[in-house]
Formats: structure tokens, sequence, C-alpha cells
């Protein structure tokens, strides 16, 4: 979008826009949350990162990421730096066509997508809370992937678009 702002829009040019909507908010249980995103909807999720890395420094949390390569991973290095650095964190990161420069097992943990498989490997149990946030064939994937074994009552997601429906909830 701030790609198409700054090099379409003119000065006097004007826009339709809807108000925030939605229940996108990190609850503050005690439980373990896992945090799957998938190309730019890693924003809201971070945001949610930071804050149980500053306010629940004791809250388990695992973050999952998948991305075309490197280059288009937002928040790289501040994503290393927070699984680096609190051990209440542990980021799984998958490019679906890394480059040559994206190294397995320093920038990514396997080439691929994020699936059941990973999922199953890496959740600490089923009482956990999820939040996940991408395009809607990732959404449908990883809603169709929970729905087999964890409550409507701990997933949680947001679509990026007003028109955007995602499965039954």
């Amino acid at each position: 979008m701030s790609n198409y702002l700054h090099k379409q829009v003119q000065t006097g040019d004007t826009f339709k826009f809807s108000a925030p909507a939605g229940d996108f908010v990190l609850d503050h249980s005690e439980l373990p949350i896992v945090l799957i995103s998938g190309g730019i909807g890693i924003t809201p999720l971070f945001s949610m990162l930071n804050t149980v890395v500053e306010k629940q420094p004791i809250r388990k949390v695992t973050f999952l990421h998948a991305s075309i390569n490197g280059k288009t991973h937002a928040f790289k290095k501040h994503l290393a730096h927070l699984n680096r650095n609190n051990e209440n964190v542990t980021s799984f990161i998958r490019y679906s066509s890394p480059n040559e420069g994206d190294r397995l097992g320093t920038d990514i943990n396997k080439e691929g997508y994020i699936d059941l498989e990973l999922l199953q490997s890496v959740v600490p149990s089923k009482e956990v809370v999820f939040y996940f946030c991408g395009t809607i064939p990732f959404m449908e994937a990883i809603l169709k992937a929970l729905h087999r074994c964890i409550p409507n009552e701990r997933i949680h997601y947001e679509v990026f678009s007003p028109v955007a429906i995602l499965g039954e909830k």
C-alpha cells in the first residue's frame, strides 16, 4: 500500500475508508500463545509479540513466520534479537523461495510453508491460544489445520480486507 500511496496518489485524490473493526486483540491470560504470520501479516502479530515480551516476560510465545525469502521478511533482525534475548520466545521461520544468502539453520529453519506437521512439532501443547494473520489462502490453510484439534475459543485471526470472509469461526 505504501508504494501505491507514494507513486500513484496525487494531492487532492480522495479515498473511501472504513473504520477499524474486529476483535483481534491479545488476551492477557497466562496460557502460552502461538503467533503465526504469513508475509505482511507479521505486522499485528509482531506488535503482540513485543507486548508479551514487555508486559508478560514469563509467558511462553511460539512465533511462526512464513515469507518468500529474507528480502521480504519484515522485522527479520528484531525478531532474531527477541528470540535470542528472551527465554520465553521461540521462533520458527520458513521461506518458500529462499535467496542464495538465506542460510538454513540461521535465517530459516526449513524451506517451505507453515503446515500441520510444523504446528504439531513446535506447539508446546493443546492448551495454548493461537493468533494468525496473512493472506487469505495462508489463513485458510492454518485455520483448517487448527480446527483439527484446537477449540474455536482459542483461535483468533484477522483478515485485512473488508470483503474477505474466512471459514466458520
